[in-house]
Formats: structure tokens, C-alpha cells, sequence
């Protein structure tokens, strides 16, 4: 039986990973790097340690990670402030229908906890989870099952009981790796085979996870 739901954040509950990638575009073109599309796309869902083995792989000590970042934060910030912080489709209405079925709610993003909570707070939504596991809570990232097993232990259920929600590949290996049903709803990157054989589902949107839901408590009730 499903008596979880663990969310990623960035581009699975929020349309943040555009906005960032927007950014280090913004930022690798003034520094003279161009388009930095290929190395975001090889960070996403990892938290800060592994992407700075990416960096110093693909640039070695040119550009760090933390140059980005602390370059492309002001561009961000400025972004949301005009903006608010992007739901993405359904997402509020899945939430609304884990919590009414009596469901535990947890987030495992790769992003720093500060950067977890004013998402959620910016989108009012924070009063929903149970649990936060954030990347700097976990000694290996994402697609190792370490963040998705910490949030299992601290919903005191086991992975089995829950689903895992990803949009990335690092994501979807790490929920299949920690043993939870794989919800896959891509975002940026479309899935290739290996994402497609991670997921236990591949939906459009957060929507259809309700509708997946739905039909698992139907199944379950006749049983």
C-alpha cells in the first residue's frame, strides 16, 4: 500500500531548473563560456559536491560552480521577485489529494535547505510536507538512493510504501535505486530508455499523478 509521496523540487514542483538554466546562460555568455546548457543539464537533480566535479571536469579551475552560482543568484532572485515562484501544473491539487487520503509528504531536492524553504514559503505551500531532506542532509547525491532513503526513515515508512517523483535522470535512478514506484514527469530532458526502464510511470504532468493515484486506491479498495 502507498502511505507516502517524496517529491524532488526543482523542475518536478516548481518550473525553477528554466529559470536557472536561463541564468548560467546569462552568466557563461558574459564570462566569455557561451551556452553552458550541456553541463546544467549534467548537473540537475545533484547536489553542490558533485556538480563541482562536473565543473573541474568539463572547465577545470576557469569556472567553478561557485562562480555561477553566486553570479546567477541576483539574476534568479530578480526573476522570482517579479514573477513569484512557478507551480507546476497540478501540483497543488495533488498535494490536496495525498493529504486527504491521509498520505505523509516529504521533498528530497539536492538544493540547500534555505533555498527548500523559500521555494516552498514563496508558494505558500510548506504546511503540506511532513519532512524535508535537503542536499546538504546527505553525504552522497543524487543518483545514489541516499536522499530518498533518509526520507523514508524520517516519514517512518518503508521505500516500498512510498512514490518517488522525479523529472531528471540522476532523479528517477535515485528513487528506483532506494526501491519506491518511480513516478517520472519530465521536464527539461525528455527520457531516454534508461529513465523510461528506472520509472515505474512516465506521466506528462502532476495532474495525471492524481489520476494514476486514483485508479491505484481503486484497485487497492476492491482488493
Amino acid at each position: 500500500m502507498i502511505k507516502a509521496a517524496v517529491f524532488d523540487m526543482d523542475g518536478l514542483m516548481f518550473d525553477t531548473e528554466r529559470v536557472g538554466r536561463e541564468a548560467w546562460n546569462q552568466v557563461g555568455e558574459n564570462l566569455g563560456f557561451g551556452n553552458l546548457d550541456a553541463v546544467n543539464e549534467r548537473c540537475l537533480g545533484c547536489n553542490k559536491d558533485y556538480c563541482r566535479g562536473i565543473f573541474k571536469e568539463v572547465f577545470g579551475d576557469a569556472l567553478t560552480l561557485d562562480q555561477v552560482l553566486e553570479l546567477s543568484a541576483p539574476i534568479q532572485q530578480a526573476w522570482y521577485r517579479e514573477h513569484g515562484m512557478p507551480c507546476k501544473k497540478g501540483l497543488v491539487e495533488l498535494l490536496d489529494y495525498l493529504r486527504d487520503t491521509g498520505r505523509k509528504i516529504a521533498m528530497a531536492t539536492s538544493s540547500d535547505r534555505s533555498i527548500a524553504e523559500r521555494n516552498l514559503d514563496m508558494a505558500g505551500l510548506r504546511s503540506y510536507f511532513d519532512v524535508l531532506v535537503c542536499g546538504d542532509m546527505v553525504k552522497r547525491s543524487k543518483p545514489d538512493p541516499d536522499i530518498y532513503l533518509t526520507a523514508a526513515r524520517l516519514l517512518e515508512v518503508l521505500p516500498e510504501e512510498c512514490i518517488g517523483l522525479e523529472d531528471s535522470r540522476n532523479g528517477i535512478l535515485s528513487v528506483h535505486a532506494a526501491g519506491m514506484t518511480g513516478l517520472l514527469i519530465p521536464d527539461l530532458i525528455q527520457p531516454d530508455e534508461e529513465m523510461k526502464q528506472a520509472a515505474d510511470q512516465v506521466l506528462p504532468d502532476l495532474g495525471e499523478v492524481v489520476v494514476w493515484l486514483k485508479a491505484y486506491d481503486d484497485r487497492y479498495s476492491a482488493d
